[in-house]
C-alpha cells in the first residue's frame, strides 16, 4: 500500500507560506461569515494564486483567485487542502470570483489503493467520530474526529480488490491512531476516487468506517444523466 501523505492541520494563516508580507490583523480573528472549504490549490504567479472546488457532487467547477502569492516550496500546485475565504468581488458564496484569503490548511491525500480484504482487515482500525464525509466531483472530502496522542499512524481510503469490477466497489476508510486514548483530534482528508470512480462498470462506491457504534457504511450512486 502506497503511503499516505500527512500533514499537521493548520486552519489558521501558515507562517511563511505566503511570500507576500502578512496583514497587521490578528490571524486568529475573521468575520462571522467566512467560508472553509475543501478546494485544490491550482497555481500561483505574481499576480496571485488560482484555487478550484465543488460545492458538492458533480455541481459547477468554481476558480477562486487570492492576491497572495503562494510558497511552492511549501504547497505544490494540485494539492488538496482546506481554505478559510470570505468572497471579495461582489460575487455570492460558491460563484467563481476573487477571495480574501483567511488560511490555508494541510490535509490528508491520496489515491484509493486496491487491496486483498484479508490485508485490510489485518490492518489496525481505531474508532472515528464522522462529522461530514461528502464527494465533490472526483474527490472524496472527509471531516472526522479521531483520538491520538501526538499524531495519526494512518488515515487512508482503499478498495477491496475483489470488488472493484462490482456495480459497487466496496472501500474503506482506515485510521490508526499512535495512542488509542490520547485527546481528541480533527482529521481533514481528500482521497481521490479516479481509479474506482470512473471504471465502466461502476454505479457508485459504498465507504465502510469504524466509528464508536462499530462498522458503519455511506454508499455513493453516479449521478444518472
Amino acid at each position: 500500500m502506497k503511503s499516505t501523505t500527512l500533514y499537521s492541520i493548520i486552519i489558521l494563516l501558515i507562517a511563511g507560506i505566503f511570500t507576500t508580507s502578512c496583514s497587521s490583523t490578528k490571524t486568529n480573528e475573521f468575520p462571522d461569515n467566512t467560508c472553509v472549504d475543501f478546494a485544490t490549490f491550482v497555481s500561483t504567479s505574481d499576480n496571485g494564486s488560482v484555487f478550484t472546488l465543488r460545492k458538492n457532487g458533480d455541481s459547477p467547477l468554481i476558480t477562486l483567485t487570492a492576491p497572495v502569492k503562494i510558497d511552492v516550496s511549501q504547497l505544490k500546485p494540485g494539492t488538496r487542502v482546506l481554505i478559510r475565504y470570505l468572497p471579495s468581488g461582489g460575487q455570492a458564496p460558491y460563484e467563481s470570483g476573487p477571495i480574501t484569503l483567511y488560511g490555508v490548511g494541510f490535509i490528508f491525500t491520496g489515491d484509493v489503493d486496491p487491496e486483498p480484504l484479508e490485508t485490510i482487515e489485518s490492518w489496525k482500525s481505531d474508532e472515528i467520530k464522522l462529522m461530514t464525509m461528502t464527494r465533490s466531483g472526483e474527490y472524496l472530502d472527509i471531516w472526522a474526529q479521531g483520538n491520538y496522542a501526538t499524531q495519526a499512524i494512518k488515515f487512508s481510503l482503499v478498495a477491496d480488490e475483489a470488488t472493484l469490477n462490482d456495480e459497487y466497489p466496496q472501500l474503506y476508510l482506515v485510521f490508526e491512531s499512535d495512542n488509542g486514548f490520547g485527546f481528541p483530534h480533527q482529521l481533514y482528508a481528500s482521497f481521490t476516487l479516479n481509479n474506482v470512480w470512473n471504471l465502466s462498470t461502476c454505479k457508485g462506491v459504498t465507504i465502510h468506517y469504524h466509528d464508536d457504534n462499530g462498522y458503519e457504511t455511506q454508499t455513493f450512486n453516479k449521478t444518472v444523466n
